[in-house]
Formats: C-alpha cells, sequence, structure tokens
C-alpha cells in the first residue's frame, strides 16, 4: 500500500492529534551489552534538512497542501516498512503496519518543518543509516537482505531497557519509531478497529441519560475535588 501525500498528510495531522505518550525506559545502575562484538559508529553527522513551509495557520484539514519534501530514500522506506510488519505484525485482526504503508506515515511526519518532527528526523533518519551500516558490518548485506534470524538479533538489541553507552543512540532510535508505528497504526480504521474502537454511535428513540456506570465515575471525580452533586 502507498498512500498519497495528500492521505498521509491527514494521517500525520491526526496521528499528531492523539494524546500518545512516549516510553521513557526505567533507569537502571548497570547497562546491557549488545549480543555482537561489532558495533558501528552512530552517524557523525546527518544532511541538513531542506528548506520547507509549514501548511499555515489555518489548514484545511480535508484538503491539505503538501508544502515540504519527502526525506526518505526509497530504499530507506522500505525498511521502514519491513520493521513494521516486524514490530507491529500482521494478526487475525488486521494487517502489519508496514502492509499499511506506515513507511509513508514515518516520511511525511520526519519531513514535516516542526520542532517535534525535526527531532524525530534526527533519530529515525539517523537510525536507518546505523542500521544499515550495523547489518553490513555483521552479515555483509542490507537490513532488508539478512535473513529473518539475523533480523531479529539486531531487534532484540535495540529493545533494551538500560543500553550500554555505545548502544544509547541506536536504542533511542528505535524507541522513537516504535512511537510512531503505534502512532500511525492507531490512527488509521485498521487500527482502530484492532483496539475495538467504534466512535460514536446514534441512540435510536429518547436519549436515556448517562448510564449508571457514568454517573457513578462522575460523582467520584466530584468528590475527589471536594465538589457536592447537584
Amino acid at each position: 500500500m502507498t498512500p498519497s501525500r495528500r492521505e498521509t498528510l491527514q494521517w500525520m495531522m491526526a496521528a499528531a492529534a492523539l494524546p500518545l505518550a512516549r516510553w521513557t525506559p526505567p533507569a537502571m545502575a548497570a547497562g546491557h551489552p549488545p549480543p555482537f562484538t561489532v558495533v558501528v559508529d552512530w552517524p557523525a553527522a546527518l544532511p541538513p534538512p531542506p528548506p520547507a513551509q509549514g501548511y499555515g495557520r489555518d489548514p484545511d484539514l480535508m484538503a491539505p497542501k503538501v508544502t515540504w519534501p519527502l526525506i526518505l530514500s526509497k530504499a530507506q522506506r522500505a525498511t521502514v516498512d519491513l520493521l513494521g510488519d516486524l514490530i507491529l505484525p500482521a494478526d487475525e485482526r488486521s494487517p502489519g503496519a508496514g502492509t499499511l504503508g506506515v513507511g509513508a506515515f514515518v516520511d511525511e511526519w520526519i519531513s514535516a518543518p516542526y520542532p517535534t518532527q525535526r527531532k524525530d528526523r534526527e533519530q529515525v533518519l539517523g537510525g536507518l543509516i546505523w542500521l544499515e551500516a550495523q547489518s553490513r558490518a555483521l552479515h555483509g548485506a542490507a537490513f532488508a537482505a539478512i535473513t529473518p534470524a539475523q533480523r531479529a538479533g539486531l531487534l532484540d538489541a535495540l529493545t533494551v531497557t538500560a543500553p550500554v553507552a555505545m548502544m544509547a543512540k541506536p536504542v533511542a532510535f528505535m524507541d522513537t519509531l516504535r512511537h510512531l508505528f503505534v502512532l500511525g497504526f492507531y490512527s488509521l480504521p485498521e487500527g482502530k478497529a484492532d483496539m475495538g474502537f467504534i466512535g460514536d454511535q446514534p441512540t435510536p428513540g429518547d436519549y436515556p441519560g448517562p448510564s449508571p456506570e457514568a454517573l457513578t465515575h462522575f460523582a467520584a471525580i466530584l468528590a475527589a475535588l471536594g465538589l457536592a452533586v447537584s
């Protein structure tokens, strides 16, 4: 699946409105060493982002205009989709995130000229460059070309809570990418269906009023605030 720029921009804006907090790994005394002996250096420098403008103060959300160039190469987009299907794989309820085109979402997100997106750009772009170099150093081939077991070994090393210093940036890259996968996936109809979200539903006949459970919850909140139920 390859969404259009307009679709991915709408997807990105919907995701930006979701209250999904980033996961912060707990502090631990000792670092977790990687399972391999060779660790390539994190990229010393990244190419500067191309000049770009945002979509304005009052965008038309139903017909957004794409105002910035995309920065990921075709190979990098394919790697992101591959990682999407590995991290959020297909199951009986939905396709994998990569199959749904999460690479297009990530590309749109990190290409946008806003502070949060620019920060994520540094993590994701640097991480993709590092991942390719690390894959070639260990296995002599690009990440997309190595075996599933070799990919799993690399991903396992990037999902620890307390990495050693040489792995801190690669692990932070995967944390950022995983966050973006979840953000994008659950902004899509397939993701909403996966978690059972049904949205607003019409109520036939006269409105019956709040349920007893809702009233009990509301009363508890008022009590916690020191307010009386009227």
